[in-house]
């Protein structure tokens, strides 16, 4: 393949990101358009936009790739097991002002079990029903090395804790998608209308 026909290949692909941009319009996602779809958790208490090439993980798989006993409750990923969603709700009573507290903690336990992993951003947002903070960071898996996003929200008065996970060298690729799907996040005991 000589220049020029790289470059047509090229802007091609930049014209099709930017057409599909967006969790409405579905996502260009390592060369393929991802769709996402409105998923209700946790009794209908929870809705969130994920991608639908998601699946339940089968739970012989859910114990060789958690082996805590505490491991999430609700487990999506993708036929090969390498995008992952989870999440876990608790019955701990938790305001959204206390969301960000609640995430350093999360961060801070991380650190001082996992000393090797590589720690980025913290932040905050107030979603219309409700307030997320999320991080993200670099572990190790025993043949890879990952990305993760993890949040924790507010949904029913309740602290509610997720993770997304991808292998490292596709981060690029997910990270501008993760953060719209937890940005699409409703507590449906809150939602207007």
């Amino acid at each position: 393949m000589d220049f020029f026909d790289e470059k047509i290949l090229e802007l091609r692909d930049k014209a099709r990101k930017e057409k599909f941009s967006n969790l409405e319009t579905g996502m260009y996602i390592k060369n393929e358009k991802v769709e996402f779809e409105r998923m209700f958790l946790f009794e209908d208490k929870m809705s969130i936009l994920l991608p639908t090439i998601l699946v339940d993980m089968p739970s012989n798989l859910v114990r060789l790739k958690y082996l805590s006993e505490l491991r999430p409750q609700i487990i999506k990923t993708t036929l090969d097991t390498t995008v992952n969603f989870t999440f876990s709700k608790y019955d701990l009573d938790l305001e959204e002002t206390q969301v960000k507290d609640a995430a350093k903690q999360s961060q801070k336990m991380l650190k001082q079990l996992n000393p090797a992993y590589i720690f980025y951003e913290l932040e905050e947002k107030k979603l219309e029903t409700t307030t997320i903070s999320w991080f993200d960071f670099k572990s190790y898996a025993m043949d890879a090395q990952m990305y993760n996003m993890m949040y924790v929200t507010c949904i029913d008065k309740k602290l509610v804790h997720g993770n997304f996970n991808c292998l490292y060298q596709d981060m690029i690729e997910w990270k501008e998608a993760v953060n719209q799907v937890i940005s699409s996040i409703e507590d449906c005991t809150r939602k207007k209308g």
